[in-house]
């Protein structure tokens, strides 16, 4: 069902912001019915950016042809479709060993991103893999392609992050409960140079101070010299909610949280049932 709270002008988009996970892919998999409504936004001259989560590593090369843009581990790094870099914003390795350190006093366990690779714990993997409460299928799903070699497994994180000093762009974390998450949360707030977001299944992704989705975007706007004002955004959780916030105009996806519905200008189908695209051809009279 769709749900309208503010009228569209379509000629006044430049970019289209899209989500991964349940908002263009469903499990995993990109329709073809989302791609044709993609390649058909990208004929109409409007910058398709893909602003995720993920890591570039973590995005298949059949999606990631879809979109001219990325925005991957929740704005800590901006390519264009060559692979050139347009911004970086990683966790430098001091500040990433206290945020591990708090996590983990928090009771949390962790996997880091960086560089293309994901570094993740064996608590991390046992839990995430073998826990079917800790996580959703998609996140178990990708846990299991970094065991399987998508990145690297560390028995001593901490260690290996000092040792190596590598820049840490986002640190992905699970609980045992939503009050863990929460608290954890607030204490890596109080650090003053974290950005960590609660999202469900228990998780938490911690980014530098300042950096998201929204962030990516306007240091695209930059870089394509136009505002918020031109851009539409596309998402389901609560890591997508800045970027939502920022865009000129916000589509929430039908299986989004609550607290993204109540956010969004326009409530579009689910990712099951293809609400990406069901949501281009109204907006665009496609």
């Amino acid at each position: 069902m769709i749900v309208v709270a503010k009228q569209f002008n379509p000629d006044n988009i430049r970019i289209a912001a899209f989500d991964l996970d349940g908002t263009t892919l469903n499990e995993g998999v990109m329709s073809a019915e989302v791609q044709n409504a993609l390649a058909a936004l990208t004929a109409r001259g409007i910058a398709v950016v893909v602003s995720t989560g993920r890591d570039i590593c973590q995005i298949p090369l059949r999606v990631l042809g879809c979109f001219e843009y990325r925005i991957t581990t929740n704005g800590g790094s901006v390519t264009d479709s060559e692979g050139n870099i347009i911004s970086e914003h990683p966790i430098d390795p001091k500040t990433a060993r206290e945020a591990l350190h708090i996590i983990h006093k928090g009771k949390g366990y962790s996997c880091l991103y960086y560089n293309g690779f994901v570094l993740a714990s064996l608590g991390f993997l046992y839990r995430i893999i073998t826990k079917t409460n800790y996580a959703s299928k998609s996140h178990r799903k990708s846990t299991k392609d970094v065991r399987k070699g998508t990145g690297k497994v560390s028995f001593r994180m901490h260690r290996l992050v000092k040792k190596q000093g590598i820049n840490i762009y986002k640190i992905q974390s699970f609980f045992k409960t939503r009050e863990d998450a929460d608290r954890t949360a607030e204490m890596l707030k109080a650090h003053g140079r974290l950005n960590p977001v609660v999202v469900e299944d228990l998780g938490m992704e911690t980014t530098f101070q300042n950096v998201s989705k929204a962030h990516g975007l306007l240091e695209l706007c930059k870089k394509l010299n136009c505002t918020p004002e031109n851009i539409v955004a596309f998402g389901d959780s609560a890591n997508d909610l800045e970027m939502l916030k920022l865009a000129g105009y916000s589509v929430g996806m039908g299986n989004a949280e609550t607290c993204v519905k109540s956010q969004v200008d326009y409530v579009t189908g689910p990712v099951t049932e293809d609400g990406v695209a069901e949501a281009i051809k109204v907006l665009f009279s496609l």
